[in-house]
């Protein structure tokens, strides 16, 4: 019984003491990390982990284990010149003290207020991230960190408030800019891969300087360094949008990327205004759906297909219209008014293929299918039938043709070459139809 006692005292005093020992080894750890020198070594931690120098003006310690950096940077570790790959005003970090022991970096939260994100785009459409790379001997394997300067690390909810982002093209113009951004998310690194998920708002964001966006929501994943961005909603021309992005595996380091795209309800006009057909216009509202895959910089790997569908439109000025009307000497079809515009598409090779065309007016209809290249370049093939109302209208020796045409193939057909611009009409009849003022219309091939 003696010896169980004394066995008992031990014990708790040997409790105690490690109660002891542990309060005390706690109390000087965080002397040791707190202030100047827990601002040293989070700014070697994010350089190890980013592959990237870490430079801020000063520093701010909180107990028992918070930190912010005041004006924080983050250079980008591909080139000098190269804009910050993080710069911030404020950045604030709670992070764990167990993981100093094992020189791991693991933040419970990191929250950047105000932060400016800026990548940039190598010729071949590569981030300029050189700590990033994939599995020589396993083309098209994950995206990897570089093992040279990491540390383990993770981070318990990444947040940022009211924050912006770039991505640049190889000649710096911009590619993609997002702003008053805000997102929330557990991130982290294992074997060189990173993975998360979470939740980004935005208030605007533009493509190219063309497209608009404003009111954005979205979810996105990281799984194996893959990029899912899911169920993303924003306004945009005028209705809604709905899109999803999701970076596909491939044999080319630059990597391809899988789009879907839903827009409800767009305005034709500013549509083809960001298209740039700046020349060409019409009002009507838009609905489109595409599915396609390819990599950003390079636009003849893209392939996909979709439909798209215009109601209650109004053509004001394009130039296949245009065409039309002078085939037909009616200048009433170069600005129809169409109950139905619609179609499906698809895009390979660097050319977009229509079928099913559809077009409905009072005054005539047209079907057809054909292409158009990424050059402009047109080849449609149109079967057009008048109604009675307008070939009341046409001068009577052509009214008299073109019903006989009409009336033998219930249809007129037509072929449209050139370019979207400049197209040409060609009657697929021997169909003499002539301008007195050649220089009013553009040329008309007959076979």
């Amino acid at each position: 019984m003696r010896l169980l006692r004394h066995l008992g005292e031990f014990a708790i005093g040997l409790v105690l003491a490690a109660i002891v020992f542990f309060f005390l080894a706690e109390e000087a750890l965080k002397q040791w990390v707190s202030g100047r020198r827990a601002a040293a070594y989070l700014e070697w931690a994010l350089g190890e982990a980013l592959g990237s120098s870490v430079r801020f003006s000063s520093a701010g310690w909180k107990a028992p284990a918070e930190i912010t950096l005041h004006d924080l940077r983050i250079d980008n570790p591909a080139s000098e010149i190269a804009p910050a790959v993080i710069a911030a005003k404020e950045a604030r970090f709670e992070y764990s003290l167990p993981s100093l022991l094992t020189k791991g970096f693991y933040l419970r939260r990191a929250r950047l207020e105000a932060p400016t994100f800026s990548f940039q785009l190598d010729k071949e459409g590569r981030l300029l991230l050189p700590l990033i790379d994939e599995d020589p001997t396993r083309p098209g394997s994950p995206l990897i960190l570089s093992r040279a300067r990491l540390v383990p690390w993770r981070v318990g909810s990444l947040d940022i408030a009211n924050g912006s982002a770039v991505l640049l093209l190889p000649d710096r113009s911009p590619l993609v800019e997002i702003g008053q951004m805000f997102t929330n998310g557990p991130l982290q690194e294992k074997r060189g891969l990173v993975s998360g998920k979470g939740t980004v708002t935005a208030g605007w964001m533009r493509v190219l300087g063309r497209f608009s966006c404003s009111q954005l929501l979205a979810q996105y994943s990281i799984d194996a360094s893959r990029l899912i961005l899911s169920r993303l909603q924003a306004a945009s021309l005028g209705g809604r949008i709905e899109t999803s992005l999701t970076q596909l595996p491939s044999d080319s380091p630059a990597g391809d990327f899988g789009f879907h795209l839903k827009g409800a309800d767009l305005n034709l006009r500013e549509f083809l205004a960001a298209l740039r057909y700046n020349e060409q216009s019409a009002q009507g509202r838009l609905s489109v759906e595409l599915d396609s895959r390819g990599q950003p910089l390079s636009p003849k790997t893209f392939a996909g297909r979709g439909s798209f569908c215009v109601r209650d439109g109004h053509v004001e000025n394009i130039s296949l219209f245009s065409a039309l009307a002078t085939t037909f000497r009616e200048s009433s079809l170069a600005q129809p008014v169409f109950s139905e515009c619609s179609g499906q598409f698809r895009i390979q090779e660097g050319a977009v293929t229509f079928s099913n065309l559809l077009f409905r007016s009072p005054s005539f209809s047209l079907s057809g299918e054909g292409s158009v290249a990424f050059d402009s370049s047109l080849r449609l093939v149109l079967r057009v039938h008048l109604q009675d109302s307008l070939l009341h209208r046409l001068p009577e020796l052509i009214a008299r043709q073109l019903r006989f045409l009409q009336d033998r193939s219930q249809a007129i057909i037509l072929t449209m070459k050139g370019t979207i611009q400049n197209p040409e009409a060609h009657l697929l009849e021997n169909l003499a139809l002539r301008s007195n003022d050649p220089g009013r219309f553009p040329p008309i091939v007959v076979p």
